[in-house]
């Protein structure tokens, strides 16, 4: 399978690409079939018992802080994000289908991330859902608070540029005092004419 573009219309389908592949997938191949996502996922063995993450990839480990070796837990710092994962692997477990989810996470930086989840089973040996790969694709909103203080910032920033640009510099071609526009005629710049035999 081709590596997965970036843009974010794809991040957006990245669930959907996901739940296609596990779908056509053929016995046996499901893990292979999902290997694409897996900068997107997190993977947990024995989702209804100790839930003990088996990998996460690097974009999600640096963004939810999730790390391999781990048991998932529901964690009041992802808000209600560990609650969706916990919840998801659960239900996979008692019944081996993919389940979709969404959440939300608050940063401290006061931005707010939408994550869009899908839990998907992946059997091994009888179980057919003895692991559980979740693929994430998420987004990043600034709250209302968090626009406002970012407006206030940049207004002054501005304010700083402005005060701080140095005068114009003078033109290449410099003028006399008191000159001023092209003067035919006499002194008092009007253009005189006379007439024939005067």
């Amino acid at each position: 399978m081709d590596p997965l573009p970036r843009n974010v219309a794809v991040e957006r389908r990245l669930t959907s690409r996901a739940l296609a592949a596990w779908q056509s997938a053929e016995d046996g191949r499901i893990a292979a079939a999902l290997t694409p996502f897996f900068d997107h996922s997190i993977v947990v063995r024995d989702p209804a018992g100790r839930a003990i993450i088996d990998s996460v990839g690097g974009p999600v480990s640096a963004r939810f802080g999730l790390v391999a070796g781990l048991p998932l837990l529901r964690d009041p710092g992802l808000s209600d994000l560990s609650d969706e994962l916990v919840a998801a692997c659960e239900l996979v477990a008692l019944q081996p289908m993919p389940i979709p989810f969404e959440a939300a996470v608050n940063d401290p930086m006061g931005a707010q991330i939408l994550v869009r989840g899908l839990a998907l089973p992946l059997p091994e040996g009888d179980d057919p859902a003895a692991l559980v790969q979740v693929v994430l694709s998420w987004r990043e909103v600034l709250s209302k608070s968090a626009a406002r203080r970012l407006r206030a910032e940049l207004a002054s920033a501005l304010a700083e540029i402005r005060q701080q640009q140095p005068a114009p510099l003078p033109g290449p071609f410099p003028r006399r005092e008191g000159a001023g526009a092209f003067q035919l005629g006499g002194s008092n710049g009007v253009f005189q004419r006379t007439k024939k035999g005067d």
